[in-house]
């Protein structure tokens, strides 16, 4: 697993962590990301749906190397 990541841009669909102050929120997929990575959308399995995530929120981002599309 890398470390959390500020620029979004090269996430989209990447499997990713979703932490909160060094807690696991959930995993999802990085449907789309702004240009600016001040925004992106994260899609999760079930009953879930996606969410809208902001930079300023306070999350960290971290990619998942196993499940990243052709992994």
């Amino acid at each position: 697993m890398h470390g959390a990541v500020d620029d979004w841009q090269h996430l989209r669909g990447v499997w990713v962590e979703l932490r909160a102050e060094g807690r696991l929120v959930r995993t999802g997929e990085v449907e789309d990301v702004a240009a600016d990575s001040s925004v992106l959308w994260l899609r999760y399995n079930g009953a879930h749906g996606r969410q809208m995530i902001a930079a300023g929120d306070g999350y960290e981002i971290i990619p998942l190397e196993d499940r990243t599309p052709g992994a």
